[in-house]
């Protein structure tokens, strides 16, 4: 049984074909909600429970990360403000030596209880901030806990482009 990109573990070597037109480096950075199982294999996991729930609020609960309100609430908070300011250090530092390194793949992952809200939230931050920062990487998205759009899979990509 052959493994998929979203099935194998991070550290295994890459199935990528090794060529010109790819990314030097693959980021995929995810979100997942601790009371749905274990966390998924990644390269670094962050808790991100100790942000205040959305969830807790009414007209947000229904919402997801991937809403703008959510967004502005979450990411209004000074903490969350920090803590994403010091990943994406964190992530500034060790990128590049990744692909010094000629590791061509990198998985983040960030976690909160349902992961509808705090991590969702995050994930899209962080990826909007790494394309920025780098655009010849390949960084793409994925959210466990979230509904996929009708025929699709267990999770939801969502790449650098959409």
């Amino acid at each position: 049984m052959s493994k998929n990109r979203d099935d194998r573990h991070p550290t295994e070597k890459s199935k990528r074909p090794q060529c010109k037109d790819l990314s030097p480096l693959e980021v995929t950075i995810i979100s997942f909600g601790y009371k749905e199982g274990a966390p998924p294999p990644a390269n670094v996991i962050f808790d991100v429970r100790f942000l205040k729930n959305p969830f807790w609020v009414e007209e947000l609960r229904p919402l997801t990360g991937m809403d703008r309100p959510v967004q502005e609430y979450v990411l209004q908070q000074p903490l969350a403000d920090d803590f994403l300011n010091s990943v994406v250090k964190l992530m500034e530092n060790l990128l590049p030596r990744l692909v010094e390194l000629k590791i061509p793949d990198f998985t983040i992952a960030f976690g909160c209880t349902g992961g509808q809200h705090r991590s969702a939230t995050m994930v899209e931050a962080l990826s909007d901030r790494l394309s920025q920062l780098y655009p010849q990487y390949s960084i793409l998205r994925q959210h466990r806990e979230l509904a996929p759009p009708a025929g699709a899979g267990l999770s939801r990509t969502v790449t650098a482009e959409d």
